[in-house]
């Protein structure tokens, strides 16, 4: 009776197998077309950012007057998980993390209408800003340079900035811009001579320097529009606004009491390559953007801007994101060809030419397929899912296999060609489906881990699922018409066990030629004698060793049982070691430092060029003088260069130098070595109190590799225990650069109000902001111009000492008079902290180190501070350690997969046991 259905259909059916084939080969190259390229896979971010600005506040009184406010109003929002806050110097910055899944719009208007609710907030201090965090991937960074004023740089930079966004770059971030500002410094003999502080110039500057419409007037048929245009833009406009006018008539402008001066924020960040400053562009795309494309588009647009510039204006692109995901991209499909080459020698090696040719073919086919469906379903062509193709291959032949070889050995039984494909098909398609499963649901539980590394490796189960879905497909309804076909023609030349080459051999080789007719023989004589003796060997030896375990099936399940531990126990005791997310060595690397707080800025500029001297050095040393080695390096002063998600120190005393390698394939110098090599060579100035060199991450959850958080007592004791951790964890075995996250500030001068200040009617607020507005400046104006926001400010002129200063100024009391600060206040000194850091409302310290993998492990290195360390320094200090970071993703990430774990294996048991009718 002639077999029914739909898969007996296709198989009998003359173009119904091919017609699909081509189906998913045409949809694959369409998806190969339209898949964008990158390094890592798209993902959200559910988290948002309050960041506030209060110039001239200490950490201390950020912390108080503003997080305090803040966190209680968005800690318990709907779906809140966790709150990050950091405090420093005049700013405040708050990472609100919410659950995944939420939805951000609704939660960002939550977090703003949270905020505006606030009222408790210091007068002084600047409007909160709430954003969403988008991630957004590097496409490359550009460096403008040359010997040029820091204005000029910014127009050239500006340009090509717009430039870039006009070829429809998504974003381009600036660094190395140090804001405009116009300074108005009057002497306070001057002022007070006038009767008048910086605040009351700063108000008749903002009143007299502005543009405003004036209404509009009627004149018959026609209309007018009335403004005045005073706005002062300049530093010579503003010097020449008046701003005292006295009884006798005499009017004084502000040149005649101060002086007025261009300038930029102090305490900017400013960059250097080689002998010029420069200003650095980083280059972003969206979710959805082919990396690869949007880094044509700009190395041509660079090529074309370079004729139009400056000779002597450089312009130079560099840690370009899209060269690193063409080598990867290259370095997977380079690693999965081979696998296909050994697969196809597997195949041809065990089954007839014919047959194994369209086992083969199921290959391109399914992966063809699989990136139609990838590039429909919004996937990307990155490290993760080439990874899963990759693993796919090794898999999707496996149904194939099992049908074809059931097939031909039906055949050589003497089945007809339909008879022998039909049974094959009919017999083998639970048991292909069964794999099919088994192995769609062994991947599942990776869906479960949550986090920023489900969302990485998200698309690494999907694509495999994917790729055995539609290799089911191939098996199922193309490759039983493609067999049919091939048993009939190995009818036609006498079976399969005639030689194929032996007919054009016998006509002396026509057709292909004698020789390659005479090759092809050999080879497959050379290929049935191999089979004659594995089939020797498969029922001679092998069998009877099947038997016996077979009839000693307790030993041998003791045997299987006792490698089982005995693989768990190598990684348990460290003798196979584990690194949870590892990651490729990548061209970029950092060296960051920073000296005592309140270092000059011209002594960082002097280490900047010290870690450049020995990033050289180390070069020359690493190649034996032949260089080669180092394609970029630019350093900053006034930051850290750093990792994503990792903090960076701000200020006059820190700096950071970045170093491009040329591409690893093109050096035989590993990352670790470049490293020890730069470290070894850096000569540390007097004061640097912090040095650090890393390498870029290439991917996985942010954060250093040791991550550890002290909490529970004040900040001082905090900062005592951190010490001593990092000196306990800087002397363990491949752990490098170690450093904590509270930094020293500057040398502080605490004002307390004295009891004759309040008596004289001061308040704190009052005396805090005449001070500032001394020292820091009171801000008269803000405008545009040039695209970007000028700051006016008005401070009193600065001679020698700033302590000996302060003591010097005069405050004007309610009652309009002049008394001297050192009667209204108590100056005490102290040093404070440059930076104060927060998780869900509590005061925490992070220790961080980076691990060398070749040396230990994370968990190894965990685990012995645990035993030895820990618990001493927690008795000692009285504080609280947890481990956080890499650690803390990985136990969430390794609770979650085991518990889908155990529901992906008791879905696996279901199927087995459907298929085989039993429980055992």
């Amino acid at each position: 009776m002639e077999e029914r259905g739909l898969i007996a259909t296709f198989a009998r059916h003359p173009v119904a197998g091919n017609l699909l084939m081509w189906v998913l080969i045409l949809f694959g190259i369409w998806g190969a077309g339209n898949i964008s390229r990158q390094v890592l896979p798209n993902f959200t971010i559910e988290k948002i950012r309050v960041t506030v600005q209060w110039p001239g506040a200490s950490p201390e009184d950020i912390e108080s007057n503003v997080l305090e406010a803040i966190e209680p109003e968005i800690r318990f929002l709907e779906k809140v998980s966790r709150v990050d806050s950091v405090a420093s110097e005049g700013h405040a910055e708050i990472i609100i993390d919410f659950d995944n899944g939420v939805n951000i719009s609704k939660a960002l208007t939550d977090v703003q209408s949270a905020v505006s609710r606030i009222t408790t907030f210091p007068q002084d201090m600047e409007r909160p800003v709430v954003s969403q965090i988008v991630n957004s991937d590097l496409v490359c960074r550009i460096e403008v340079s040359g010997p040029f004023s820091e204005n000029s740089l910014k127009r050239y930079a500006r340009r090509i900035r717009d430039d870039l966004l006009d070829l429809g770059q998504s974003e381009v971030r600036m660094t190395g811009l140090r804001k405009s500002e116009i300074h108005v410094e009057i002497p306070g003999d001057t002022l007070r001579a006038l009767d008048l502080t910086a605040g009351d110039i700063a108000t008749r500057i903002a009143g007299l320097s502005l543009d405003m419409p004036a209404g509009s007037i009627e004149s018959g048929s026609v209309s007018r529009q009335l403004r005045t245009e005073h706005l002062a833009r300049t530093a010579r406009e503003l010097a020449a606004i008046e701003v005292v006018s006295r009884s006798s008539g005499e009017k004084l402008a502000l040149r005649d009491i101060g002086t007025v001066s261009e300038a930029f924020e102090e305490g900017g960040v400013s960059r250097r390559t080689g002998d010029y400053q420069s200003v650095g562009m980083m280059v972003m795309r969206s979710p959805g953007v082919d990396s690869v494309e949007s880094q044509q588009v700009i190395a041509a647009y660079i090529d074309k801007i370079r004729t139009e510039l400056p000779p002597t204006l450089k312009v130079d692109m560099y840690d370009v994101f899209a060269d690193q995901a063409t080598q990867r991209v290259r370095m997977v499909i380079e690693n999965g060809l081979q696998g296909v080459v050994f697969v196809l020698l597997i195949l041809f090696l065990f089954m007839n030419a014919r047959i194994a040719w369209w086992v083969a073919w199921g290959i391109p086919v399914s992966v063809l397929a699989t990136l139609g469906a990838m590039a429909a379903l919004g996937f990307t062509l990155n490290l993760i899912s080439m990874f899963a193709i990759l693993m796919a291959i090794g898999i999707i032949v496996d149904d194939a296999i099992v049908v074809a070889e059931s097939a031909e050995v039906l055949h050589r039984r003497g089945c007809s060609p339909d008879e022998a494909v039909m049974t094959a098909v009919k017999r083998m398609a639970p048991a292909v489906i069964a794999a099919g499963l088994t192995t769609i649901v062994g991947f599942m539980p990776v869906l479960a881990i949550g986090a920023t590394v489900g969302k990485i490796i998200r698309e690494l189960p999907l694509t495999v699922c994917l790729a055995v879905s539609f290799s089911l497909i191939e098996c199922l309804f193309v490759l039983p018409m493609h067999l049919r076909h091939a048993l009939i023609r190995l009818d036609k030349q006498g079976g399969a066990d005639v030689n194929p080459f032996s007919a054009s051999l016998a006509r002396g080789g026509s057709g292909i030629g004698r020789w390659p007719a005479l090759a092809g023989y050999r080879l497959v004589e050379a290929r049935e004698g191999f089979l004659v003796r594995f089939r020797a060997f498969r029922e001679g030896r092998f069998a009877r060793f099947t038997a016996q375990c077979y009839r000693h099936r307790y030993s041998t399940a003791l045997a299987t049982v006792c490698t089982l531990i005995l693989t768990v126990a190598m990684f348990a005791t460290g003798r196979v070691g584990f690194e949870f997310f590892a990651s490729p060595e990548t061209d970029l690397f950092f060296g960051n430092f920073s000296f005592t707080p309140g270092t000059p800025r011209e002594q960082t500029a002097k280490m900047v060029e010290e870690m450049g001297r020995a990033a050289r050095a180390a070069e020359a040393k690493l190649t034996g003088g032949k260089g080669g080695l180092i394609r970029y390096q630019v350093g900053s002063i006034g930051t850290n260069e750093s990792r994503p998600g990792e903090a960076i120190q701000t200020g006059d005393h820190a700096g950071g130098y970045t170093v491009e390698l040329i591409s690893g394939d093109l050096r035989d110098v590993h990352n670790a070595a470049f490293i020890r090599a730069w470290r070894e060579e850096v000569g540390l100035l007097p004061g640097v109190e912090r040095l650090s060199i890393v390498d870029l991450s290439a991917g996985g959850p942010p954060g250093r590799d040791l991550d550890m958080r002290l909490s529970g007592a004040p900040l001082r004791v905090l900062k005592a225990a951190a010490v001593e951790l990092q000196e306990r964890v800087a002397d363990v075995p491949g752990i490098d650069s170690v450093a904590d996250n509270l930094p020293w500030g500057k040398q502080e001068l605490v004002l307390e109000l004295t009891p004759a200040g309040r008596a004289m009617g001061f308040s704190t607020q009052g005396v805090a902001r005449q001070v500032r507005d001394a020292f820091e400046g009171a801000i008269a104006k803000r405008f545009p111009r040039d695209q970007e926001e000028v700051i006016v400010r008005v401070k009193l002129a600065r001679t020698g000492n700033s302590a000996d200063t302060i003591r010097d100024l005069y405050l004007r009391a309610p009652d309009g008079s002049e008394v001297p600060l050192p009667e209204v206040v108590d100056l005490k000194s102290r040093v404070g902290f440059s930076e104060i850091r927060r998780e869900d409302g509590l005061r925490q310290v992070a220790v961080s180190a980076d691990v060398d993998y070749d040396v230990t492990t994370t968990n190894e290195v965990a685990a012995l501070l645990r035993a030895s360390v820990l618990p001493e320094l927690m008795r000692k200090y009285g504080v609280q350690v947890e481990f956080k970071g890499k650690a803390e993703e990985q136990a969430r990430a390794l609770g979650e997969f085991s518990t889908a774990l155990m529901l992906a294996l008791s879905g696996i048991y279901n199927i087995l046991a459907w298929v085989f009718s039993s429980y055992t």
